[in-house]
């Protein structure tokens, strides 16, 4: 039918390509809604390898209209820890925590709106060089936890912040929940060029995300969410 509900409470598995052609050759993607402030709706990515990442670029398309209202989770990787979060901060910008959920780098750009808004985040460990692009746009490049390596074990969510991974089924805090639209996730582990980052916002086709790949990642959807698939 072209969308799928999940039914508060309930999980559906999503096994199907997140990309996939329509009958005259149109190219048609899988994107999450999360209509409402819950603390139960999230979406579980399952990765394509280990997730020990010592640099990484990750992607992802998103829009909201809770523009400075408060925080928002815009993805979430842990284990007891918080291990990779990307944030919209309340007091504008948006920060990248690596093992730690205070103290992150923030970039002071502008709020993702109603839009869909197209983020980057590149970091790589030997230098510690950390730098956001939005819609393309590439910002300064900030020093962050050189040195550091993010383990592997953990689970990957987008909606929610998980503060402990093993305990998800208590639910989460939903003043930190994601209401709005995500999809395009992609995570590669090196850092992609800032040609190849342009061409993905371009919608040009680059080597797809090796640890995420929106077009074959399977999706694990709880609460009240729902999956809408639109021609790109």
């Amino acid at each position: 039918p072209g969308y799928v509900v999940c039914p508060s409470g309930a999980t559906v598995v999503l096994a199907l390509s997140s990309v996939q052609r329509t009958p005259n050759g149109d190219r048609s993607t899988q994107t999450v809604i999360f209509p409402t402030q819950t603390s139960t709706s999230y979406v579980e990515m399952t990765p394509k390898k280990d997730m020990t990442l010592r640099a990484f670029t990750l992607c992802l398309q998103v829009a909201t209209e809770l523009s400075g209202e408060r925080e928002i989770i815009l993805f979430a990787y842990g284990k007891r820890d918080d291990e990779l979060n990307v944030w919209r901060e309340q007091n504008r910008g948006i920060s990248l925590y690596l093992g730690e959920s205070s103290n992150g780098v923030t970039f002071k750009v502008p709020d993702p709106g109603a839009l869909h808004t197209h983020l980057c985040l590149t970091w790589d460990s030997t230098t510690g060089a950390s730098t956001l692009f939005m819609n393309g746009r590439r910002s300064l490049t900030k020093v962050y936890k050189k040195g550091h390596t993010i383990p592997a074990g953990g689970k990957v969510i987008l909606g929610q912040d998980p503060d402990n991974i093993e305990k998800m089924e208590a639910g989460f805090d939903a003043n930190q929940s994601l209401v709005g639209e995500i999809f395009d996730v992609n995570l590669w582990d090196f850092v992609l060029s800032d040609s190849d980052i342009l061409d993905l916002y371009s919608g040009k086709k680059v080597q797809r995300g090796n640890i995420f790949d929106w077009e074959t990642t399977n999706l694990r959807v709880s609460g009240n969410t729902l999956v809408l698939k639109h021609q790109v």
